[in-house]
């Protein structure tokens, strides 16, 4: 997976202890033994703000982290140093405030294993025979912000094992601030917004992993609208004041920003868009006044605003939108001339004397 350039930050979201006793499940000729596996759980954050076009500029993000419910469980798959998954989609649940998994030594056949968690456990998971496993997310599932863990070896010779797992984030984290960017002053301050929605972002999709190879096979079969905003907020002027887009109002905390996770994929100019709905204030505009406009709605393209039209995996985007007036709600003026007359014969005698 693509790291170049982008800062990773750690933080702890559960402490819990690094070892548990080990415990004889059968007694047979196999002398099968169950470990009590412990995992330490900690989550690394991309973030990245992107934008370059006029209605959608640059945007210094802060940075945020996913959190792993308890109530929640976690997925993990092994494959041993043949390529072999020997864990297909265990539970890790949280036990006694420990998270941890059952795993039976004897039936990984081989000294070490590569360990991968995901989160939150899907039943929909399935495997490729170069090693890779697949998982399908819901919609429901994509709302809770999925996580991947990096391949972590574990030795199946122990007793126990203590195994730390590093989550990333594996989806886009999207997010909005608005302002009025009109050039015009006499045009500035007039527009109140209503609504706000995003099209074509997908929210469900199959991840693929293989060790540090991973990517998206998005599954949307239509063209997902979801409602980033709606109210009615007086719209400021200029990105120095521009406001974060909540469910219903506009805010200068980004605590109260509407953010949601979508699926990464390449922006397409005939899916991908934001469309805005506004009203507009009356106005006087060079002594004349004018009277509004109710219901006004501007499409806004998202395409070439992202380099290479590609959504990075693991990456938090946050959009400034620019509503520019003065391309919208302007004067149109007209000229007038007229030109000579043209000479037309039509090569026709008129004869009086023919009846």
């Amino acid at each position: 997976m693509k790291r170049t350039g982008i800062a990773t930050f750690i933080i702890s979201v559960a402490i819990i202890a690094s070892s548990c006793s080990r415990e004889d499940r059968f007694q047979s000729v196999y002398d099968l033994y169950q470990t009590h596996t412990v995992f330490n759980i900690s989550v690394a954050n991309n973030t990245r703000t992107k934008g370059d076009m006029d209605h959608v500029t640059t945007y210094n993000a802060d940075k945020n982290h996913a959190y792993i419910k308890n109530e929640v469980d976690l997925g993990i798959v092994g494959v041993n140093d043949l390529g072999n998954t020997t864990i297909k989609n265990d539970y890790v649940k949280v036990i006694d405030g420990v998270r941890r998994a059952d795993i039976i030594n004897s039936n990984l056949s081989i000294e070490t294993v590569n360990l991968t968690s995901y989160y939150p456990y899907v039943k929909d998971v399935s495997y490729r025979e170069d090693g890779a496993f697949v998982v399908a997310f819901t919609p429901d599932e994509i709302k809770m912000g999925p996580l991947a863990s990096e391949p972590v070896k574990m030795n199946c010779s122990r007793g126990y094992e203590s195994v730390d797992l590093n989550f990333h984030h594996i989806t886009n984290h999207i997010g909005f601030k608005v302002c009025d960017v009109t050039a015009d002053e006499q045009l500035r301050g007039l527009m109140n917004v209503k609504k706000i929605v995003l099209h074509g972002m997908p929210t469900e999709g199959l991840f693929i992993s293989n060790g540090s190879e991973e990517h998206w096979a998005p599954q949307s079969k239509h063209n997902v609208a979801l409602v980033v905003y709606e109210g009615y907020e007086h719209v400021l002027y200029g990105e120095e004041n521009a406001q974060f887009v909540a469910t219903d109002a506009l805010s200068d905390d980004k605590a109260d920003c509407n953010r949601f996770y979508v699926v990464p994929e390449e922006i397409r100019a005939d899916k991908h868009f934001l469309e805005v709905f506004f009203d507009v204030d009356d106005f006087v505009y060079d002594g004349t006044s004018y009277r509004g406009a109710k219901n006004v709605s501007h499409r806004i393209p998202l395409v070439d605003v992202l380099p290479d039209n590609m959504m990075e995996l693991g990456l938090q985007y946050t959009f400034v939108l620019g509503m520019n007036l003065g391309t919208i709600y302007r004067a149109i003026e007209f000229t007038a001339d007229v030109e000579d007359w043209n000479d037309v014969f039509s090569g026709k005698v008129l004869d009086f004397d023919n009846e």
